[in-house]
């Protein structure tokens, strides 16, 4: 038989670290070269170092991604919408970090991702001050930055647009991640077309892309499926710019097992293949 033309992109899954129940799933998408690699979203917890194992030893190629404000860590301003002690909410940012550092040295991660977070009402210039802070504190030269939706849950995120995400940075932080979902979904907020939105991301040395699918429309970061019936999220656009970049990996972003990603995958492809 001949064999199969390389594709002309990379693609992989997410997994949660506490969900490695579904690695042997993974591991067989891997192998079949469905999938090329996996990103890995670190959930700090006791069971860390057994889960961080088991994915090592899957052998998976993985990108590695921080916890976010969803789970603790929100670098921007630790203590918005959190009614811990401000001093148990800096224990755990060490501790959440300090197990990403591990993870990616574990894995040989080449990318560590992370979000800048939400803040609260008229808080933006100081969330800008605390980031910087932050990265005094937790500075690696893996650390991607992601773009954000300009809200959820009705609050302010910080590092929505291009030119938000390389003042972040400061000559810090030279990789980005380019979540096209984020970027809808900011646009539709702030109101401008997607293309307009896109375009200064050109620029931006991307080493990371992330891609679901939201409501036609929407402000909010639904993780739907690609082919959803409802979806909004301009294909076109999105497979011009993921192929000028096929060196860049594009991670899917969904919490569901194998058979799901294959599937999506197909879909990927195919919508790859109507806009190439």
């Amino acid at each position: 038989m001949p064999e199969s033309k390389p594709r002309p992109y990379r693609i992989g899954a997410t997994l949660r670290t506490t969900d490695t129940a579904l690695l042997r799933g993974f591991a067989a998408l891997h192998a079949s070269g469905c999938i090329d690699h996996i990103q890995v979203r670190v959930i700090p917890g006791g069971t860390f170092s057994r889960d961080l194992a088991a994915i090592a030893a899957s052998g998976i190629p993985a990108t590695v991604h921080a916890p976010h404000h969803g789970h603790g860590v929100n670098p921007c301003a630790p203590a918005a919408y959190d009614d811990r002690p401000l001093a148990e909410i800096k224990a755990h940012i060490e501790l959440a970090m300090n197990q990403t550092f591990e993870a990616a040295d574990t894995l040989g991660a080449e990318a560590i991702i992370i979000h800048a977070g939400w803040y609260e009402p008229g808080g933006r210039s100081a969330a800008l001050d605390e980031f910087s802070r932050f990265l005094d504190r937790h500075f690696d030269p893996r650390l991607t930055l992601e773009n954000l939706p300009a809200v959820f849950r009705g609050r302010p995120m910080l590092g929505t647009t291009a030119e938000e995400l390389v003042d972040l940075a400061d000559g810090r932080i030279r990789g980005f991640c380019l979540d096209f979902a984020h970027l809808y979904c900011a646009a539709n907020h702030l109101k401008i077309p997607y293309p307009e939105a896109l375009e200064p991301f050109q620029a931006l040395n991307i080493r990371h892309l992330h891609l679901s699918n939201t409501e036609d429309g929407s402000i909010a970061d639904r993780h739907l499926p690609l082919d959803h019936p409802g979806g909004g999220l301009p294909f076109r656009d999105v497979i011009q710019y993921i192929r000028t970049r096929p060196e860049v990996p594009v991670s899917l972003e969904y919490r569901r097992p194998a058979g799901f990603y294959a599937s999506q995958v197909a879909v990927f492809d195919a919508i790859y293949g109507k806009y190439s």
